[in-house]
Order: C-alpha cells, then sequence, then structure tokens
C-alpha cells in the first residue's frame, strides 16, 4: 500500500509527480532538469493544475501500480460508484533503440 500521497511515473526522459487526487504535481519536458509545466508542488498558485477528480470534491482515493509496471492507478470512490484513473509514461523498443516519447496517457474507466 502506498504510504506517500504521490505516485511516481517517469519514461527516462521526464517525470511526474501525481497525488492521490489525481493531480499532476510536477512535470518537466523534455528533461529532467527542464523547466516545469506543472508544479504546484512548488507553488500552489503559479504551478498550474492538471488534475481528474469529482467535481464536488467528496471523495476516497488511493493509488497502486499495476504489477510490475510503472503504470499508476488512482482510484476514486464517490457516492454514485466508483472510477480508475491511469496515468503512464510509454517507453518501448524501436529499431533496437528504446523510444521514449514526451507523451503522457491519463485515462478513465468506469469501476
Amino acid at each position: 500500500m502506498n504510504r506517500y500521497n504521490f505516485g511516481v511515473i517517469g519514461n527516462c526522459s521526464y517525470l511526474a509527480f501525481i497525488d492521490t487526487s489525481a493531480n499532476v504535481n510536477w512535470l518537466c519536458l523534455p528533461r529532467f532538469d527542464s523547466s516545469f509545466i506543472f508544479g504546484s508542488l512548488l507553488d500552489k498558485k503559479k504551478g498550474g493544475e492538471f488534475s481528474i477528480m469529482p467535481a464536488n470534491g467528496q471523495f476516497k482515493s488511493h493509488q497502486y501500480y499495476l504489477k510490475n509496471t510503472n503504470i499508476l492507478a488512482t482510484e476514486f470512490e464517490i457516492a454514485e460508484g466508483k472510477f480508475r484513473v491511469i496515468d503512464f509514461a510509454p517507453r518501448f523498443n524501436q529499431y533496437d533503440r528504446y523510444f521514449k516519447p514526451l507523451m503522457l496517457f491519463r485515462k478513465i474507466y468506469d469501476k
């Protein structure tokens, strides 16, 4: 069980911190040492936000990684039901090299 309020995803080009309300709190592109795109970890007002959460703000959530992957799942429980947000950074072999596209994938599933 995740004992922190953040999950981490990345593909060796960039890194993102995602909190338990599925908000991207930190993301630097195109490299680790680039300026941040989302940086609410440092400054809530100027840092920007990319969140997926219930509009009324009343929810319970927890995070976990899908088994043997760097794919982060954030599950929400609300009065009307449940849903899950999946976040990952792709990395795969292509032409005998690792391809690390500068993409952050976010999928929403109804449970």
